[in-house]
């Protein structure tokens, strides 16, 4: 009985680091999701710049001032630390756009190894069901044997 313990303590043990695995998965996917949803706000911001040069520019705490576009061809965009680019607006929408298909192959990735992670807890924890059940069952007081 004592070999039986110490496995299933182990396999317990196992079981609540797969556990936190998945969690952050799932803040990964989180992440993921909140990056995709910024490029597209973006990828729409800057189609919208080829139908109106206006656009409102937040001041923080919910105000906002309306704002014309000098030059709505060029976009700066940030390249790493404290570098900018000026680029032009269809090359970065298409550079948006590819990123955000990575992000979704990331993500597709993400769900399958939470997917495949659960399945195996799945199998895991089902397994331990039947150890503890086995060394209860060996812990009842044996049935006399006398005939």
């Amino acid at each position: 009985g004592e070999k039986m313990n110490e496995e299933i303590q182990k396999q317990f043990y196992e079981l609540e680091l797969y556990n936190q695995q998945v969690k952050k998965l799932q803040e990964e996917l989180g992440k993921i999701e909140i990056m995709k949803m910024e490029l597209m706000k973006s990828i729409e911001s800057m189609e919208g710049l080829k139908e109106s040069k206006e656009l409102l520019i937040p001041l923080g705490g919910g105000a906002f001032v309306k704002a014309e576009v000098i030059d709505s061809e060029k976009v700066i965009v940030g390249a790493g630390a404290d570098v900018f680019l000026e680029k032009n607006i269809d090359e970065v929408i298409e550079d948006f756009k590819k990123s955000s298909e990575e992000l979704t192959n990331a993500e597709t990735m993400v769900k399958e190894q939470i997917e495949k992670t659960v399945k195996f807890m799945d199998k895991m924890q089902q397994d331990l069901e039947k150890k503890v059940r086995l060394m209860e069952g060996q812990q009842q007081p044996p049935a006399s044997t006398s005939q």
